[in-house]
């Protein structure tokens, strides 16, 4: 923060002092206040280990870049994610994406039945259930405990080399913004009960399904069978926006980032803008401004690379709590 001559007066130490003054400001609002996602994405440490092990059917695939496709659609549409395990309490989630969890132990898929049973979200995909927790694969098919959660068994699978690819055709109302490819990875999936959302377009698959979804006691469970770039992803998640009931936090522009921390019926909001310009948003309710102490409601603007933490204003909440 300080150069060698220790000159206080520079850009970098302005912004970190300023930063350290308003985080002394927040302090009393945001204590004990946390986080509280509706989403989560599952990760094991075993299954990593196991996928870092030589031999596996598609030496090119990344654990690590799979979960980041996903995990970046949820942030860039402001849906807070947290990270378990398939052994913990997942009934505080209303969706929950299981990214290619290639070795599923027999306890972990009675918990994610259990979980979609009770009216839960969940989102599985290729690499699933391909060995158990000692690494011996099912007799009784893929994914690995999990062929009647889904509705359709993988009878075997197409490892595509990187630069080669294959597409997805998709049925019903899912809204696309892009062709969409399938890549490194496809499952040749066998029905058996569950609904075909898209299928893939070329090579002796064609036309089998690639993205199948099941309705299993009160929830749902969802697989997708190969990989996709980015922009299916975000595409994908404004789907399960809907699918799920996944609400905004706040209704912003694109490129303004939203967070939230709540306590005891209050909710803070934390908002970035991460462009250039100027990003005019519109307050519905009475908002108060932590940093500047201001009030305001209607079209604010707000600056290049600005930062707001906001809650609503107490005769906001109060008029709420009477009404």
């Amino acid at each position: 923060m300080l150069p060698h001559h220790l000159d206080g007066n520079t850009r970098v130490y302005r912004e970190i002092s300023q930063i350290g003054e308003e985080l002394k400001l927040l302090a009393p609002a945001i204590q004990g206040t946390k986080v509280v996602p509706q989403t989560c994405i599952l990760y094991t440490h075993e299954n990593d280990w196991t996928l870092q092990q030589p031999l596996q059917p598609n030496k090119f695939f990344n654990l690590r870049e799979h979960i980041q496709l996903f995990y970046n659609a949820l942030h860039d549409r402001n849906i807070p994610v947290d990270f378990a395990r398939p052994t913990e309490d997942l009934s505080k989630y209303k969706l929950v994406i299981a990214p290619s969890l290639h070795l599923l132990a027999a306890g972990e898929a009675d918990r994610l039945k259990l979980y979609v049973q009770n009216g839960g979200t969940l989102v599985s995909t290729f690499n699933t259930g391909l060995v158990d927790q000692y690494s011996t694969a099912p007799e009784t098919g893929y994914p690995n405990d999990l062929t009647d959660l889904f509705g359709m068994e993988v009878l075997e699978f197409d490892p595509i080399p990187p630069g080669e690819e294959n597409h997805l055709t998709f049925k019903g109302a899912f809204q696309t913004s892009h062709l969409h490819p399938a890549r490194l990875w496809c499952d040749i999936i066998e029905p058996k009960g569950c609904q075909v959302l898209a299928t893939f377009a070329k090579d002796f698959y064609a036309g089998r399904p690639a993205i199948t979804t099941n309705n299993f006691g009160l929830g749902k469970a969802i697989y997708i069978g190969t990989m996709s770039h980015q922009h299916f992803y975000h595409d994908f998640a404004a789907w399960l926006r809907q699918t799920c009931g996944l609400q905004p936090l706040l209704k912003v522009p694109e490129n303004v980032e939203v967070s939230m921390r709540e306590k005891e019926g209050t909710r803070i909001f934390f908002l970035l803008n991460h462009q250039n310009t100027p990003v005019r948003i519109q307050f519905y309710k009475p908002m108060h401004d932590y940093l500047t102490g201001n009030t305001f409601s209607g079209n604010y603007d707000i600056p290049p690379h600005g930062v707001l933490v906001l809650d609503e204003h107490p005769e906001a909440k109060a008029s709420a709590a009477t009404a």
